[in-house]
């Protein structure tokens, strides 16, 4: 069994479309969020589990991008402690506008 952990990012769509975007490709129902940690964003799963975030690539602290090795993102979906790595990555690049960006395998 491998568990994975992969980022996908977009440029170009705003917080509520890309949400709408994954959900349609991926048959997920976003639930909305905040914290002071993340600020505002989506989450389809459990954290104890197989889980997807969506949010903007901006840190809430500092004003800076999250994830400081692509910062040109404005968008980014993290599909967390996955076993269905390949078939999400498919479905992510048939429903168009995000990028590959980092896979990790644990």
């Amino acid at each position: 069994m491998t568990i994975a952990y992969d980022l996908y990012g977009a440029k170009g769509l705003c917080l509520s479309s890309a949400r709408e975007r994954v959900e349609r490709v991926l048959g997920v129902a976003f639930e909305e969020r905040d914290s002071s940690y993340q600020g505002a964003y989506y989450m389809w799963g459990e954290s104890n589990s197989e889980h997807i975030v969506l949010k903007v690539n901006v840190d809430p602290f500092d004003g800076g991008p999250v994830e400081q090795s692509c910062p040109d993102y404005t968008i980014l979906l993290y599909v967390n402690a996955t076993e269905r790595s390949s078939y999400i990555e498919e479905a992510i690049r048939q429903g168009g506008g995000f990028k590959f960006i980092r896979h990790e395998v644990f």
